[in-house]
């Protein structure tokens, strides 16, 4: 059965307490459930549903209230129904929701989702992938709580357990907004198609921009390809601004990256991201955020880098410059036996990389476990602006970090020489103005800002197949050089005033502390439910 709402957004379901955007229940008897032999299962087919001419499988109660509302985004209109003179609509935990499509809460909309609502989007890709949207002007508002969290997933979830390897289910999570970048204007984001029109732009000049609260939200299973051979990553911030509140959120099993920024100024807080196959944190076009209380974990088959930190496009000149900061950072690679045959993506590539004039910089982290000899890498270009330059001008800065089993060759011998990959041209030699002297005043560099390498695990226990394999399980009690030393980053916050521009004060090393509030004991992460993180 279905239930049309004319204009705006397409509904199918009930409400028992008010319209909220869908009609009064049948006064019929609730339809009763569908034969086993019938084709009426929610999981296909895949791709939106024709709102005028499917069946929708939808699930009542007994009372005869919908279970389950279908959303569909009708005529580009957004998410608000027709007739709401607030411009706004609540989700409410007592039902679950489709996304059918991409859905957009457009400019002047806001969105309210209660604790404990779960959202599942439908199967797809490309043109037929779902995905909540908010547009440049629009507002969220989906603030859960450590025991009661927001959860984004697919229709999947509903009828098996999945886990690790479910990846690319469905797009993901775009917040947009008009803080700067350094596009030079308004760009569109990218994944999703150019026929939604200007609701996909974004960049301006607001520093201050704020699209609302995103606070304990897991988000699921995400990264379809889309036909422009792009794809979703569980959360994408396209110029979104300090006035924002992001924090304690969770991507889990990300076909692509697991999070990324498109510029802006927003700052954030325990942050989760999980056997993504692409980057765990991706910085790109400008982002000067300040950020703590970041873990990124990777799967054992395919990844890419634990931060990729990309600056400006054309021309890689372009300001402001990606000056973000992150402190208390926690990342765990895919394993020094992972072997070249047995992985895909970028896992060859240095565990974190700045290129295009980035100057993102990092403080009081940890990073464990890369597959490759080569930890870090600073983009060393002939004749232009780049990271090295960066660097050079003391704007990258890499201060009081730990580094701790990266490689195969890793050893009591490792140096910093041994962790830093240069950037060299076809015939392997070095290719940038500062050639193989880098490598040494960079090991100079590290070594003398309070960054070391050790021997013995940061943690009291790091679960891994066979030893050093595909990353199993661990529990973040510290120990050794993690238990002290943290110092609070100089500019923290300075390029970024606003919401979670201040320091939290801490005297240890990594995401996990006693002076942290994770609150994963609540379960809101899913890394607490499938073993990835067991508590002490």
């Amino acid at each position: 059965m279905l239930f049309l709402v004319s204009g705006m957004v397409f509904i199918a379901g009930c409400d028992d307490d008010d319209d909220n955007g869908t009609t009064q229940p049948p006064t019929t008897e609730p339809e009763p459930e569908p034969d086993p032999g019938e084709e009426a299962t929610r999981l296909e087919p895949a791709g939106p549903v024709e709102e005028d001419t499917t069946y929708a499988d939808i699930d009542y109660n007994d009372d005869g209230t919908a279970e389950v509302i279908r959303v569909t985004d009708i005529n580009a209109n957004g998410v608000v129904p027709p007739g709401d003179e607030d411009n706004q609509v609540t989700w409410t935990s007592d039902k679950t929701y489709e996304l059918n499509g991409f859905v957009f809460v457009n400019a002047g909309e806001t969105l309210v989702i209660e604790p404990g609502t779960e959202i599942q989007a439908r199967l797809g890709g490309g043109a037929d992938a779902s995905a909540l949207i908010v547009a440049a002007g629009g507002t969220i508002e989906a603030e859960g709580s450590a025991d009661s969290p927001i959860v984004f997933t697919s229709v999947r979830d509903e009828q098996e357990e999945l886990g690790r390897n479910d990846r690319g289910l469905w797009g993901g999570v775009i917040l947009l907004g008009d803080a700067p970048t350094n596009n030079g204007g308004q760009t569109q984001i990218e994944g999703v198609p150019d026929n939604t029109g200007s609701r996909i732009l974004y960049g301006g000049d607001n520093e201050d921009h704020n699209v609302g609260i995103f606070k304990y939200v897991s988000i699921r299973h995400t990264g379809t390809q889309l036909g422009n051979g792009d794809e979703i990553q569980g959360l994408t911030l396209g110029a979104v601004g300090s006035g924002s509140t992001i924090e304690y959120v969770e991507s889990y099993a990300s076909d692509d990256d697991g999070f990324e920024w498109f510029g802006g100024t927003v700052n954030s807080k325990y942050l989760i991201t999980a056997y993504e196959t692409d980057d765990a944190f991706d910085i790109d076009q400008g982002f000067r955020g300040s950020n703590q209380f970041w873990f990124a974990v990777q799967g054992g088959s395919e990844a890419g880098r634990a931060s990729e930190m990309d600056g400006a496009g054309s021309p890689e000149s372009a300001t402001p410059f990606a000056e973000s900061i992150v402190s208390n950072a926690t990342y765990f690679g895919m394993g020094p036996d992972r072997t070249a045959d047995q992985v895909s993506g970028d896992a060859n590539d240095p565990f974190i990389i700045h290129r295009d004039n980035n100057a993102t910089s990092y403080h009081n982290s940890i990073f464990a476990g890369g597959r490759t000899d080569f930890g870090i890498q600073i983009e060393d270009l002939d004749g232009s602006e780049d990271s090295a330059n960066r660097w050079d001008d003391g704007e990258l800065e890499h201060q009081d970090n730990l580094w701790y089993n990266i490689g195969p060759s890793f050893s009591g011998d490792t140096s910093f020489e041994d962790l830093i990959q240069l950037t060299t041209g076809d015939d392997g030699s070095p290719s940038g103005d500062r050639g193989e002297a880098f490598r040494a005043n960079l090991a100079d560099y590290l070594n003398n800002n309070g960054n070391l390498i050790v021997t013995s695990n940061p943690y009291t226990d790091i679960t891994r197949e066979g030893g050093n394999g595909t990353f199993q399980t661990f529990t973040p009690t510290l120990q050794g050089d993690a238990v002290q030393g943290a110092n609070e980053p100089a500019d923290f916050g300075a390029k970024s005033p606003g919401v979670n521009d201040s320091w939290t004060s801490v005297t240890f090393k990594g995401a996990f502390g006693p002076e942290a509030a994770w609150n994963l004991d609540a379960g809101w992460a899913k890394i607490t439910q499938d073993g990835t993180v067991t508590l002490p």
